[in-house]
């Protein structure tokens, strides 16, 4: 009978989340498992097409890529810093975030998903103590001081902690018997590439309009931008299956700022929904990520959400008590209490401002026009505002 490898975490899930998860476990010289399919480690081409799925990271979820020692991979010839961030409501109301007037380098760093996923899979084949399992997660068992994971095809490991990052639709957090909760938005979220007229200056634009949506555009390296567009389900299918007519539908909008704009490559899109469990933590199980948490994109804040999770368990790990194993429950406690705020707040935040802006009467269209007017007209707040989404009051 062939003996069951033991590691003392097991990652489930190949997505960012889930790769920074490993490396940093790994990097504290635990001995780590990821599990999950391997990503493709080789640099797109100069002149390759970016990735419509793109990322804002903010400075802190740059900086825990910093110590994992994946950042330098990324190319940076394809990552665009973004300055300045422009919101535009439907009355003619505005509110701006300035990097520099909140004394920050940047605002946020814009990525591509492929390119940060090749980083994360490069960095992760230097890690001396992390193994790749290429299989699929199939079920859990409980094993004393470890858990059994089952995997399809009849492999086995065992994990004094395991920690699911296998998306929204964690198959680790069913196995472990953790409720979520799902919420529609009844919008659909469409992502194209765009070349444009005149320079972007760093600067992102954002527009929220209650029968359309919240239509964002985001810098991209050169002269392109990366639309961002969560529109109600029949407009939304109407913009995915026309990208070319996209451009002439962003004009009235974007025209003043970008001037012309061209479509390239096609539109893609995916269902906007909010997700909540019940608990963060189980029997030697964490969750992290999109198996945590799902929350609206207007604030750009999902992956950053996800990486937070990843940096508060690494720091729980790297202070634990010498006696303590991975998997010990006080350790997930402190883990689960230390997430259990920020997490809180992003999504009623999140939720509540799609709420707010979907909504056309004539009470909503004032709280919401009065709401940026206000708070355009207050530095100190913006500034803290800028932050928090930086990740400044974090924990490192």
């Amino acid at each position: 009978m062939t003996q069951t490898a033991t590691f003392d975490i097991a990652v489930v899930g190949a997505g960012a989340a889930g790769l920074a998860a490993a490396l940093g476990s790994a990097q504290l010289g635990l001995r780590t498992a990821l599990v999950g399919p391997r990503v493709p480690v080789d640099r797109a081409a100069a002149a390759a097409p970016f990735d419509v799925r793109i990322y804002a990271l903010a400075p802190a979820a740059v900086g825990l890529l910093e110590r994992l020692k994946a950042w330098p991979a990324v190319d940076q010839s394809r990552v665009q810093a973004v300055a300045k961030m422009r919101v535009f409501g439907d009355s003619g109301s505005e509110l701006s975030f300035d990097a520099y007037q909140a004394a920050l380098p940047r605002l946020a760093t814009i990525v591509e998903e492929s390119e940060l996923l090749r980083a994360l899979g490069a960095a992760v084949g230097f890690a001396a103590e992390l193994q790749r399992i290429v299989g699929t997660f199939d079920a859990l068992q409980p094993q004393g001081e470890a858990t059994r994971l089952l995997l399809a095809g009849g492999q086995a490991i065992e994990a004094r902690l395991v920690v699911a990052a296998d998306g929204s639709r964690s198959s680790v957090r069913a196995a472990a018997g953790i409720n979520a909760h799902e919420l529609t938005y009844g919008q659909t979220a469409v992502v194209a590439n765009f070349a444009c007229e005149r320079p972007h200056q760093g600067v992102a634009l954002q527009w929220f309009d209650p029968a359309e949506g919240v239509i964002a555009l985001l810098p991209l390296p050169g002269e392109r931008v990366s639309l961002v567009w969560s529109a109600p389900h029949p407009l939304a299918e109407m913009l995915a299956n026309e990208a070319a007519s996209l451009a002439s539908r962003l004009a009235p909008r974007a025209g003043p700022y970008l001037g012309a704009l061209t479509a390239i490559g096609p539109a893609r899109s995916f269902p906007l929904r909010r997700i909540g469990v019940d608990r963060l933590v189980g029997r030697r199980l964490a969750l992290v990520g999109d198996a945590a948490h799902v929350v609206h994109p207007l604030a750009g804040q999902g992956l950053n959400l996800g990486l937070a999770d990843v940096s508060e368990m690494l720091r729980v790990l790297a202070g634990r008590e010498q006696w303590r194993d991975p998997g010990d429950p006080v350790l997930l406690r402190r883990y689960e209490r230390s997430r259990a705020e920020p997490v809180g707040l992003m999504r009623l935040a999140t939720h509540a401002l799609a709420r707010l802006f979907a909504r056309d009467d004539a009470v909503s269209r004032e709280v919401r026009n009065l709401g940026l007017s206000a708070v355009d007209a207050l530095p100190p707040l913006k500034a803290a505002l800028i932050r928090h989404a930086a990740g400044q009051g974090a924990r490192r």
